[in-house]
């Protein structure tokens, strides 16, 4: 624990020395390791709780599921992300990310505890996907991508690449790639 806290007091000491205001420092961290050893989700809270002492405006939990349980560490059936704000949520905003896929799963996690909600994957499968809930398109949105999709998004081979290849990380439709 002793390094994540040595590099947010030394980000801490530069944005007060250089930066002007406002200027907003979070931590982003992936709640545990599947490897034992590894981080557990005791680990974690130890961390987060630290961390929430530390004048941070935000703890971004970056999870492939906004509602996966702990798997190791803590034996509690609330969802990660819910454990973690209840622990440090009235110290620090919490910004929970994880396959929120649809507007009723982003209505659903906003209805939790958890304050805020961010989206990754969503955005880059679908760059419109907010601006469809603001028209009133929702039935619209992608939710996954199809192998002819790299150019219309402007994504890197490098990238690519990685993404339809690593299974679990970008849901797939069964397309046939462009030839």
């Amino acid at each position: 624990m002793a390094f994540p806290l040595a590099i947010v007091d030394e980000v801490n000491k530069t944005v007060a020395e250089h930066a002007k205001r406002p200027f907003l420092v979070g931590y982003r961290f992936s709640p545990e390791e599947e490897m034992t050893p590894g981080i557990t989700m005791a680990d974690t809270l130890k961390l987060v709780d630290a961390l929430a002492n530390k004048n941070l405006d935000y703890l971004h939990v970056s999870l492939m599921d906004f509602w996966s349980k702990p798997r190791r560490g803590v034996e509690d059936s609330r969802s990660r992300m819910e454990i973690i704000d209840e622990l440090v949520g009235q110290r620090v905003p919490v910004i929970g990310v994880g396959s929120i896929r649809t507007p009723d799963e982003a209505l659903r996690a906003l209805q939790s505890s958890v304050p805020f909600i961010a989206l990754g994957r969503e955005l880059i499968i679908d760059p419109d996907w907010v601006e469809k809930i603001i028209q009133g398109k929702e039935s619209e949105i992608r939710t996954e991508l199809t192998l002819n999709d790299q150019e219309k998004l402007g994504i890197s081979d490098p990238l690519w690449q990685k993404m339809i290849h690593t299974p679990g990380w970008f849901p797939i439709a069964n397309h046939e790639a462009k030839k």
